[in-house]
């Protein structure tokens, strides 16, 4: 008897599990071919400035790469804002410096701000109220952008959906696509209803989780699979754990985040409500 409650309990989950990523795989496609007709009628592509938000520890080396492949794809830099946060203790600061005053970069605007901040969410809130740009795009030291010209794709997308708030989901090899992004885009207008990027109820965990919640509740997003990034992740790649990764994992944190994430499913539903 218990085994079959057991084999009933996994099977209702995986069923679940199954219509669930259905549901999304077909919503989210629909709904942006859907966008993209109604679009193509307007024929009116604005084109926005950027803000890149970077909280960066002891990571120099990662912060070049990132910022080549940065210069590389991006088709107009001059209207690209990178706002980068350091720990007044960085070892590195120098570096950092150092990399952002090659010629090559002399067209990107950028600043580095330096300040204690407990969490990754805090941080990135840090730049959002430090940023000018219509559109906010939190991102890694440890990625690389892929797609050519992914600025002019994030203008397409969210000429799409002006004057109200909405998020971007891009691709950086995720299996389910439209269930989850690891980098989500906002626009302002996003930012402006809820005054927050991140949710700072976490140690360091779910900045990106809680933004693609909040979207699945409102359905105020799109994905776009033309703009591609790719992720050294130091939880895959070996070679990629430093000091900054150590730093994050331990003491359990990630553990405690999971269990601070079911303790505010409450929240998510008030936000999200903020958003339609």
């Amino acid at each position: 008897m218990k085994f079959k409650k057991k084999y009933f309990k996994s099977l209702n989950k995986e069923l679940f599990k199954g219509f669930n990523r259905l549901y999304w795989f077909l919503y989210t496609e629909v709904k942006y071919y859907y966008f993209k007709y109604k679009f193509k009628d307007r024929n009116e592509s604005k084109q926005y400035k950027i803000s890149l938000l970077l909280p960066s520890r002891e990571r120099s080396k990662k912060f070049k790469r990132m910022l080549e492949s940065l210069i590389s794809t991006c088709s107009n830099i001059s209207r690209i804002e990178l706002l980068i946060l350091l720990d007044t203790d960085d070892k590195e600061k120098i570096l950092y410096e150092s990399i952002l005053s090659n010629k090559k970069y002399s067209n990107l605007n950028h600043k580095i701000y330096l300040n204690n901040l407990s969490s990754h969410a805090k941080r990135n809130n840090f730049l959002a109220m430090k940023s000018v740009g219509d559109i906010l795009f939190p991102i890694n030291d440890d990625i690389t952008f892929i797609s050519k010209h992914w600025d002019k794709e994030i203008d397409n997308e969210f000429s799409k959906v002006v004057n109200q708030p909405y998020c971007l989901w891009v691709d950086s090899g995720q299996k389910y696509l439209y269930l989850h992004s690891d980098f989500p885009i906002v626009n302002k207008e996003w930012y402006k209803k809820l005054g927050y990027i991140g949710s700072e109820f976490f140690n360091f965990w779910y900045l990106d989780t809680w933004i693609c919640d909040l979207c699945h509740r409102s359905k105020k997003f799109l994905i776009s699979k033309k703009i591609k990034l790719y992720q050294y992740s130091a939880h895959t790649i070996k070679e990629e754990v430093d000091n900054t990764h150590l730093k994050n994992i331990k003491n359990d944190i990630p553990l405690k985040d999971k269990i601070i994430w079911n303790e505010t499913v409450g929240q998510r539903i008030k936000d999200a409500r903020l958003l339609v």
